[in-house]
C-alpha cells in the first residue's frame, strides 16, 4: 500500500503505521492463497464484483494523482483548502481506502474487500485525525476554521471549489504515479493467482465471498 504522509511531524509515526500496513498486506495475502471465490468465473456475479473493483482501483489512482496536483510536496508545510481538499480534509487517504476495496474485489471476494477497506481505513482515519491535531497546533485559527467546515476523511460533494492556477512538483507527482502503479498491479496478479489455482498450483482450503 503507497506511503501518503510526507514525513509527518510530531508524533505521527510513519514507520509504525507501515508496518501495521505490511502486516495486514501478509495476513491478506495468504489468505488469498490458501482461499477460492464461490463465484464462477464467467458468471454474472463474478465477473461484475472483479469489475468494481477494477473502477475502484481506476478511481483511486485518478483520485491520488489529482490530489498530489495540489498537496504534492508541500504537504504539512501549508494549509491546501481548494480542490479535493475543499471535499475532504484528507483526499488521499480517501482514495487510498478506495483502492484498497477495489484490490480485494478484483480477487473476487467481498471478504478480502471488508478487510482490506476496513482495516485500512481504521489505521488511515486514526493517522488523519492525529495529523489534524498537528495543524490544529501549526495553522491555528485557519485550520480550525478550515475542520469545521470540510469532513476529516468522506467527503462532501457540495462544499467544491477551484485555485485559479493550481502548483506541482513534478517530483511529487512522479511519486504518485510509482505509488498508482502498486493499485494497478493487483488485477494482472488477480489473474495469475486464478490460473496458479485453477492448474492446482496452490490450494483452495477455505471459500471467500
Amino acid at each position: 500500500m503507497p506511503s501518503d504522509i510526507e514525513r509527518p511531524a510530531g508524533n505521527v509515526s510513519q514507520s509504525r503505521r507501515i508496518a501495521t500496513i505490511k502486516a495486514v498486506a501478509l495476513a491478506v495475502t495468504a489468505l488469498i492463497l490458501v482461499s477460492h471465490d464461490p463465484w464462477d468465473r464467467d458468471s454474472f456475479a463474478g465477473n461484475a464484483i472483479r469489475a468494481t473493483g477494477i473502477c475502484l482501483i481506476m478511481a483511486a489512482v485518478l483520485g491520488r494523482l489529482w490530489s498530489t496536483l495540489y498537496i504534492g510536496g508541500r504537504k504539512n508545510a501549508c494549509l491546501v483548502t481548494t480542490g479535493p481538499y475543499s471535499i475532504t480534509r484528507n483526499p488521499l487517504y480517501c482514495f487510498s481506502i478506495l483502492g484498497a476495496a477495489g484490490i480485494g474485489l478484483v480477487f473476487g471476494s467481498l471478504v478480502i474487500a471488508t478487510i482490506l477497506s476496513g482495516s485500512i481505513g481504521g489505521l488511515l482515519a486514526s493517522t488523519a485525525r492525529a495529523e489534524a491535531a498537528l495543524l490544529g497546533q501549526r495553522f491555528g485559527a485557519s485550520y480550525e476554521a478550515y475542520a469545521a467546515r470540510v469532513p476529516l476523511l468522506w467527503p462532501r460533494l457540495s462544499l467544491y471549489r477551484d485555485a485559479d492556477v493550481p502548483s506541482f512538483q513534478p517530483r511529487a507527482l512522479r511519486r504518485a504515479l510509482r505509488d498508482g502503479m502498486l493499485f494497478l498491479l493487483a488485477a494482472p496478479t488477480a489473474e495469475l493467482v486464478a490460473y496458479a489455482k485453477g492448474a492446482g498450483l496452490l490450494p483452495q482450503l477455505i471459500a471467500l465471498f
